[in-house]
């Protein structure tokens, strides 16, 4: 049978041939004007992401905030020159926003920082509040000082802070430097103050989210492709290079605002990878094959290879991303490799035991092809293994590769070695009589094909799809058509035998030797394989979903650097946002007292960052602070309901239903207000955190930020999540709750994490399992499957 097959091909060597051509041309058709396919999204499905999609489409957030931090180069950023050079940047920025110089990738020339309200200043503002802001306010207006940041002296700068940091008005500023900060007690203006000093302090820039494209549901952590997040993260870069015009005193870093620019910057870099992983495995063809038209015919296949992966995902619908574009490619090569140095070598040694090379192919293919069909068979079952998985991207990976081991084997495995045995049947001969032009002439064209489909490999997989499959048809044509229509035929293919008594290299002699070895010691090598895998097992058992941006980005990026500032200045000050998300009737007064309850509750959980008063990190803008606000302020609360407040025990929640909903109903249309002309939280602000719908139909949905430290460790994050659920059980219990969950960045985060190992866990026993029963059948013997 196999003998049978073999003759088949070689017979319709020319048909299989034109047929494989004809498919390369079709399928470079799609490859060049589908463009890029979508990104797979890395998300399982999980109460985490079912709870961030109602928020996001329930609570529009109007604000997009970026996240910075300024660290001095000598110990204490609070010193006039260093607040002075801040000061002037949040100058330089408001002004070019004015003039709309912070629009990027295509955005109209529009002003994009929005006005706000600080609760850290009690104050509004307009893009960016910083100390440095509030500083030079006081040296205007404080009857000691009557200055400004470009005039006043050091000890004046000083008397200023301190101003700030006593007053419980603006005390929160305090939130705002290093937890590394230091005080001491000195006496400036005939005043006895505290003399802060604070290597850091980090500050928040708002924007208008929508302007920028609108909101983004990816977790933080997750990487997007999409042009709106992208976009957003062009932004904050253009915001941060404002923001670092003069570093003489400091340096600033964003805090987590390019993840993604980041990861195409470094991805980028990948492909430098991918070409070399080409340019060796031809190399490792050239010097086991020793063939010009062998390297050239296998760089040519491995080019097309590009053409047909693309071109079969693109008409299969098959998603990309960063797994499949750059982890595929290389696997393929590999394969591809693998399948050819078999297929050829075969084929080379009956032609160096002197058979014709249409007799030498038939014999070669008789004694391979089933052992190569095996092999494509077996790693496309293990990587079709992968579908079964839930999370798209694992699935299309699976998809993608299995496409790339069947492709691998079809090109490299038979077309290759088809094409190369058409070629000796010419029977070629050199034209260049002298040997050394001869061989100046073999090498460049082979490290030119080498070299060149490499490139043409990167353009294809990475940078431009439509220049690399031109340029794989131009590698093609010089380096294989063009030497094919200029040497000489005589139609006698060459005698190999000759070679055959030449001295072998010295890897060909040692490799059998190695082999016998193995098999005659075979029970030291069972017993060295098994201790080896029980050992493998062992470990494999132990492995656990880990995230450390570290082990991601390179240690000197920006992105790297920013987050270990944030660690160190921060640390368990607040930490990344986790969201409580809260569903129910959130007029009943019960319902908002354990609300604060549990908000309470939280101040002793030892996985919620604590800020500088020692206070649960909650952002501020949340359900509880928005109606304590109205209760607390009688004339606001009289004009809302009608009727003063009934609080029989003073914690600033109404006992009546109706007045909650009176206030639910006024912050809804009218937001928070401070005074007649202040709003503490405008509409859109309201709408961030809290959803009402006045006619009842639908339920409330008020959600909590929590600030929790060391979420770059996941086993953290694995941990909080286990006893913010437990703080949480006891909202479940009451009836006018529905729904009590956890979702935000670190726990959709650890869902993809957790979905991907336990993908990896499934995934393997299926490729096993399935593998060992494909070889059953095939080879008929469980002893040798």
């Amino acid at each position: 049978m196999k003998q049978i097959f073999a003759n088949f091909i070689e017979r319709r060597s020319g048909l299989l041939i034109a047929a494989f051509f004809t498919a390369t041309l079709f399928l470079s058709i799609p490859v060049a004007t589908q463009g890029s396919p979508d990104s797979a999204s890395t998300e399982p499905d999980g109460e985490a992401f079912d709870l961030r999609d109602d928020i996001a489409s329930k609570l529009a957030s109007p604000i997009f905030p970026i996240a910075y931090i300024a660290e001095s180069k000598n110990g204490d950023v609070l010193t006039k020159d260093s607040l002075l050079t801040l000061f002037r940047a949040e100058e330089e920025l408001r002004q070019k926003d004015e003039q709309g110089l912070l629009a990027v990738n295509g955005l109209p020339n529009n002003s994009y920082l929005i006005k706000s309200f600080s609760v850290q200043s009690n104050s509004e503002y307009y893009g960016v509040s910083t100390i440095a802001d509030m500083a030079n306010q006081v040296l205007q207006t404080h009857p000691l000082l009557g200055t400004n940041l470009e005039t006043a002296s050091e000890e004046q700068v000083k008397f200023a802070i301190h101003f700030l940091l006593a007053n419980p008005l603006t005390s929160s500023l305090q939130s705002q430097l290093s937890t590394k900060a230091t005080r001491e007690t000195r006496t400036v203006l005939g005043e006895n103050i505290d003399w802060w000093i604070s290597p850091a302090i980090n500050f928040v820039v708002v924007a208008d989210n929508k302007l920028l494209g609108g909101e983004n549901t990816r977790s933080a952590g997750s990487l997007s492709s999409d042009e709106t997040t992208l976009t957003k993260e062009h932004f904050a870069r253009n915001i941060q290079s404002i923001l670092r015009v003069d570093q003489t005193h400091y340096q600033v870093w964003g805090l987590a605002i390019d993840q993604n620019l980041e990861a195409e910057d470094e991805g980028s870099t990948a492909g430098i990878f991918i070409t070399l992983t080409v340019i060796a495995a031809l190399g490792v063809v050239g010097i086991s094959l020793r063939t010009y038209w062998a390297t050239a015919l296998v760089a040519m296949g491995i080019g097309f290879l590009m053409i047909w992966l693309k071109g079969l995902s693109t008409l299969l619908g098959i998603k990309g991303g960063l797994i499949i574009e750059f982890i595929v490619p290389i696997a393929m090569v590999s394969l591809g490799v693998d399948f050819a140095v078999h297929a050829v070598r075969r084929y080379r040694e009956e032609r160096l035991n002197g058979y014709a090379p249409r007799m030498a192919l038939r014999i070669g293919f008789a004694g391979v092809l089933s052992a190569l069909a095996l092999a494509m068979a077996s790693d496309g079952i293990a990587f079709l293994s992968n579908v079964p998985s839930g999370i798209e991207a694992v699935t299309h990976f699976g998809l993608s590769a299995g496409i790339a081991v069947f492709s691998s084997f079809i090109v490299l495995g038979i077309i290759v070695p088809l094409i190369l045995m058409r070629i000796e049947n010419l029977g070629q001969r050199s034209t260049i009589p002298n040997a050394a032009l001869s061989k100046v002439l073999f090498w460049s064209g082979l490290i030119g094909v080498i070299t060149t489909t490499g490139f043409a490999v990167i353009l294809t997989v990475a940078l431009n799809i439509q220049i690399g499959v031109l340029v794989l048809f131009g590698v093609a044509i010089i380096f294989i058509g063009i030497p094919l229509l200029v040497t000489k035929r005589d139609g006698v293919p060459s005698d190999e035998s000759s070679k055959f008594h030449k001295k072998r290299p010295l890897i060909e002699r040692l490799l059998p030797k190695i082999v016998l070895v193995l098999a005659e010691y075979k029970y030291f090598t069972l017993l060295l394989t098994l201790i080896v895998t029980a050992l493998s097992i062992f470990t494999a058992l132990k492995l656990e979903a880990t995230f450390d941006v570290k082990d991601f980005f390179e240690n000197d990026s920006d992105f790297v650097v920013g987050l270990d500032k944030l660690d160190e200045h921060v640390g368990d000050r607040s930490g990344e946002g986790g969201i409580v998300y809260i569903r129910g009737d959130l007029t009943d007064p019960e319902a908002l007292v354990m609300i604060d309850e549990l908000m309470s509750k939280l101040g002793s959980n030892p996985y919620v960052g604590k800020e500088a008063d020692g206070t649960p990190s909650i952002f501020h803008r949340n359900v509880i602070s928005m109606v304590k606000r109205i209760s607390l302020d009688p004339v606001v609360f009289e004009k809302i309901t009608g009727q003063q407040i009934i609080d029989n025990n003073n914690d600033a929640i109404p006992d009546s239903k109706e007045q909650i909903k009176a206030i639910f109903d006024f912050i809804r249309l009218n937001g928070v207000p401070l005074n007649q002309d202040v709003l503490v939280y405008t509409v859109e602000d309201v709408s961030t955190s809290f959803f009402h719908d006045p006619s009842g139909s639908e339920e409330n949905v008020a959600t909590l930020i929590v600030g929790i430290p060391g979420t770059r460790e996941q086993a953290v994050v694995q941990e909080a999540e286990i006893s913010l659920s437990k703080d949480l059980e006891f909202l479940a219990a009451n009836v006018s709750i529905s729904k009590v969950g956890l979702t935000g960045a670190p726990f959709t985060r650890n869902a993809e994490l957790t979905a991907s190992t336990n993908a990896l866990r499934t995934s393997l026993p299926i490729a096993v399992i399935g593998t060992l029963i494909f070889l059953i059948l095939s080879m008929r013997s469980f002893r040798f499957a």
